[in-house]
C-alpha cells in the first residue's frame, strides 16, 4: 500500500489563494473553455427541464393530500365520523407520529435504495392511503390511514431536496428549492379551487363531498408516481438523458464548487464518522431547533386556515375561496426573495425578514378582533408573505454548508425530523375551543417565529465571522499531521471551504 503523503498547512496555502477564487467568483478558470458558461447553462436548462416539473407536481401532491383534511372539515367530515371535541386535532397530528419516525432512516438509505425506486414508490404508496381516506367510517379507521399516509410521505420532501444536491450547485440550490417549496402553496392555491368546485359534488353517488375531496385528490398521486419511475435517474453519472459530454461537465461544476470535499467512498455504505460528525455540529442543531419555529407556522396555518377564514363570518364554500389570495401572496413573495437570495448567495437576512413579516402578520391577527374581518384577514395575508420565506430559507440553507453526502444527509434528516414535531404540536394550540379568535395557537406561533428571527440572525453572524478567520488563514492548522485522505472528509471543516451566510 503506498504511504500516504502527510500536508501542511503552510504548503496548503500555498495554493489556497486559487483555489479560494474559483470557489468565491465561481467563474470558469482557463483551461475550461471560453465557452464553459455557455455549455454550463444549457446543462442546468436541461436538468430543470427533466427534473423539477415531475418532482414540483409530486411535492404539491404530497402537501395537498397532507393537509386537505382541512378543507375536506368545512363539509361536514366531523359530524358524519363522529370527531368530537379535540378528535379532529389528534386526527391531524397522528399522521407525524410516522412522519417523523422514518424521516432520518429514509435520509441515510436514500442513495442506496435509488431515489429512482424511492420516489415513485411512496408517492404511488400516498396516494393509494389518500384515496383511501373517502371510504373510511369511523375515527379509527381515519387515524389508522393517517398513521399510514405519514409512513408513505416520510422522506420524501427531504430526500427531493437531498437529491437535487446530487444535480445542482450550491448556489443554484435556493431557485430548485424554491420550486419545490413554493409548490406547497400552489397546492393550497388548487387545494382551494379543487375544494371548492367539490363542494357542489355533495350527495353524487351518495357521498358527502369531504369523501370526494380525499377521492379526486389521490388518484393524480398514483398516476404521477407510475410517471415518475420513467423520467427520474439516480444521479447525472447514471441519467439516460445526459451525454458523456454532459456528465464530465457536472464532474467539473462539482470540482468548482468543491461539493467533492468529504469524498464518499464507492462501497454503498454509510459513513458513520460523517453522521456522527452532523450530529455534533453546532449549526446543524442550532439550524434544526429553528425550524421548528417556522415549521411551527407551516402546519397550523395550511391546516387551519379555512378554519380560520371560516370563523370571520364566511361559508364554508366562500372560505375555500378566500384562502387562495393568501398562498398566492405567498408564493409571489417567496419568488421574488429565492431569485435575489441566489443571486447574492445569501440567507440568513432573507429568512430574517420573512421571520419579522410573519410576526407582523400574527401581531395583527391578535390586536385587530373588534376591527372586523377585514383586518383579520389582511393580517393572514402578511403571514403568508413571511412563511415561505422563512421555512423555505431554512431548508435551503442547511444543505449550502454540508458538503459532504452523509453528513449532509443526517444534517437534513435531522431538520425535516425535529422540525415536522411542529405537526404534532400545532393541532392542538388551534383547539376547538379557542374558535374563533384563536388567541392560544396565533400567540404560540409568534413566539415561536420570533425565536427563530433571533437564532437565524446568529448563525449568520457566525458563519461570516468564521468565513474572515478562514480569509486570514486562521483556520490552516487543521491541516497540520493530515493525510490526504484525511483532508478529503474535513468537508465544511477545512479551511478552504466558505460558508453561505
Amino acid at each position: 500500500m503506498a504511504r500516504e503523503r502527510r500536508v501542511s498547512h503552510e504548503d496548503e496555502f500555498k495554493e489556497a489563494p486559487a483555489w479560494s477564487e474559483a470557489l468565491d467568483t465561481q467563474s470558469p478558470t482557463p483551461e475550461l473553455g471560453d465557452d464553459f458558461e455557455k455549455r454550463e447553462k444549457k446543462l442546468v436548462r436541461k436538468m430543470d427541464l427533466q427534473l423539477l416539473p415531475i418532482l414540483a407536481l409530486l411535492y404539491i401532491m404530497s402537501f395537498l393530500d397532507r393537509v386537505n383534511i382541512g378543507n375536506a372539515r368545512l363539509y361536514n367530515l366531523e359530524p358524519d365520523l363522529g370527531l368530537v371535541g379535540d378528535d379532529y386535532q389528534l386526527c391531524v397530528s397522528i399522521l407525524f407520529v410516522t412522519y417523523v419516525a422514518f424521516e432520518l432512516p429514509v435520509n441515510l438509505f436514500l442513495k442506496r435504495m435509488g431515489p429512482r425506486n424511492f420516489i415513485p414508490l411512496a408517492a404511488t404508496g400516498w396516494g393509494l392511503v389518500s384515496m383511501c381516506t373517502g371510504f373510511v367510517h369511523n375515527r379509527g379507521q381515519l387515524i389508522a390511514l393517517r398513521l399510514l399516509l405519514g409512513l408513505f410521505e416520510a422522506g420524501f420532501f427531504p430526500g427531493i431536496n437531498f437529491y437535487l444536491t446530487f444535480w445542482y450547485r450550491r448556489a443554484e440550490l435556493g431557485v430548485r428549492i424554491f420550486y419545490m417549496f413554493t409548490a406547497s402553496a400552489v397546492a393550497g392555491v388548487s387545494g382551494g379551487l379543487l375544494a371548492y368546485g367539490i363542494g357542489y359534488m355533495e350527495g353524487v353517488r351518495g357521498y358527502s363531498a369531504w369523501r370526494w375531496v380525499f377521492i379526486l385528490e389521490g388518484i393524480p398521486t398514483i398516476l404521477l408516481g407510475v410517471m415518475s419511475y420513467f423520467i427520474l435517474a439516480n444521479d447525472p453519472f447514471t441519467a439516460e438523458f445526459l451525454s458523456d459530454e454532459d456528465r464530465e461537465l457536472v464532474r467539473v461544476r462539482r470540482e468548482l464548487d468543491r461539493s467533492t470535499l468529504g469524498l464518499d467512498d464507492d462501497s454503498g455504505k454509510v459513513q458513520w464518522d460523517q453522521v456522527i460528525a452532523a450530529c455534533k455540529d453546532w449549526k446543524v442543531i442550532v439550524l434544526c431547533i429553528a425550524q421548528f419555529g417556522t415549521t411551527i407556522m407551516l402546519y397550523g396555518y395550511s391546516v387551519f386556515l379555512p378554519t380560520i377564514i371560516r370563523s370571520l363570518g364566511y361559508s364554508g364554500i366562500h372560505a375555500q375561496l378566500l384562502t387562495i389570495p393568501c398562498y398566492f401572496t405567498g408564493a409571489v413573495v417567496y419568488c421574488v426573495v429565492a431569485f435575489f437570495s441566489d443571486k447574492y448567495s445569501r440567507r440568513g437576512i432573507f429568512a430574517v425578514a420573512g421571520c419579522l413579516t410573519s410576526c407582523a402578520g400574527y401581531a395583527i391577527l391578535l390586536g385587530t378582533p373588534q376591527y372586523g374581518a377585514g383586518a383579520q384577514y389582511t393580517g393572514t395575508i402578511i403571514v403568508a408573505a413571511g412563511l415561505y420565506v422563512a421555512v423555505g430559507m431554512g431548508l435551503t440553507w442547511m444543505p449550502n454548508n454540508l458538503p459532504s453526502h452523509y453528513k449532509r444527509a443526517t444534517g437534513q434528516g435531522l431538520n425535516f425530523t425535529i422540525a415536522n414535531l411542529a405537526g404534532i404540536v400545532s393541532p392542538f394550540i388551534y383547539r376547538t375551543d379557542g374558535a374563533p379568535r384563536y388567541v392560544l395557537g396565533h400567540a404560540i406561533t409568534l413566539g415561536c417565529v420570533a425565536y427563530t428571527a433571533i437564532l437565524y440572525t446568529i448563525v449568520s453572524y457566525l458563519l461570516k465571522r468564521e468565513n474572515k478567520k478562514r480569509d486570514r488563514g486562521e483556520r490552516g492548522h487543521v491541516l497540520d499531521g493530515k493525510t490526504e485522505a484525511e483532508i478529503a472528509k474535513l468537508g465544511d471543516m477545512h479551511p478552504s471551504y466558505r460558508y453561505i451566510w
